[in-house]
């Protein structure tokens, strides 16, 4: 009988094994041991890892830490062997004094909601740089709560890193908060990922209030409808040689109209 019929798993995940390409779960390590007759020591070998999973398979993990120091960087190590609840009760004993870098090495085995408490702690300790590594393992909503405490603390310049993956919803109400406190110079970064409705809406705002020059930076991001009402605007305001920076955005129509002004004069 081969060892996948002995432990009752697919040849598969042998030859993942094998290859290795995973590691067996924890659970299979006493049945591994025996069918090799060595102990589990030998399997994993010497060190505080091996130790450790001794303390998992014994229930033992609790006293295992009041008597050992055990950082993340060795939790990490051990993690594909653990399953995901054995990772995060041990990763509670860790976590005050995990660094950002850490938790990178350990956060594809943490649950979406330490990994949420440990962004708010580190955002925290050391302000909006240590989220960026971060952030494809933080949920949607607590970035979208952070984004709005950076806003508040170290201005729109520390959002872009972090734009990606907060909502387009927050991001549309943060613009509107950019727009009034720092000019739209400052929406610039964010741009890519603002809704175009909301660039629009934006865009009558930064015309009324900085004029058609703070519009082209924005331009490839505005529709084309709001540049052609936008673009009449500026005609009638600023005249035709005003319109000439936003014609690569702007309809033919609009442009035709221009031309033919620009002509009788």
């Amino acid at each position: 009988m081969g060892l996948a019929d002995k432990l009752g798993i697919s040849y598969q995940a042998v030859s993942n094994w094998e290859r290795g390409a995973s590691m067996p779960d924890i659970s299979k390590l006493p049945e591994l041991a025996e069918i090799f007759n060595v102990g589990i020591d030998e399997i994993l070998g010497e060190g505080k890892g091996t130790r450790f999973i001794g303390s998992v398979l014994d229930n033992t993990t609790e006293d295992y830490f009041q008597q050992n120091a055990v950082s993340a960087v060795e939790l990490s190590e051990i993690a594909p062997l653990l399953q995901s609840e054995q990772i995060g009760e041990a990763f509670k004993h860790v976590k005050e004094s995990a660094a950002v870098s850490d938790l990178l090495a350990l956060a594809p085995f943490l649950s979406e909601e330490l990994l949420d408490e440990c962004a708010k702690q580190a955002f925290e300790k050391e302000g909006a740089g240590a989220l960026p590594p971060l952030a494809p393992f933080i949920s949607e909503e607590t970035l979208d709560e952070l984004a709005k405490e950076i806003l508040a603390k170290e201005g729109s310049k520390a959002l872009p890193p972090l734009a990606p993956f907060i909502s387009e919803g927050t991001l549309d109400e943060l613009a509107k908060e950019i727009l009034a406190k720092e000019g739209s110079k400052a929406l610039l970064p964010l741009a890519p990922f603002i809704s175009e409705e909301m660039l629009d809406e934006l865009a009558k705002e930064i015309l009324a209030k900085e004029g058609s020059k703070a519009l082209l930076p924005l331009a490839p991001f505005i529709s084309e409808e709001t540049l052609d009402e936008l673009a009449k605007e500026v005609l009638a305001k600023e005249g035709a040689k005003a319109l000439l920076p936003l014609a690569p955005f702007i309809s033919e129509g609009i442009l035709s109209e221009w031309g033919a002004r620009a002509f009788a004069k």
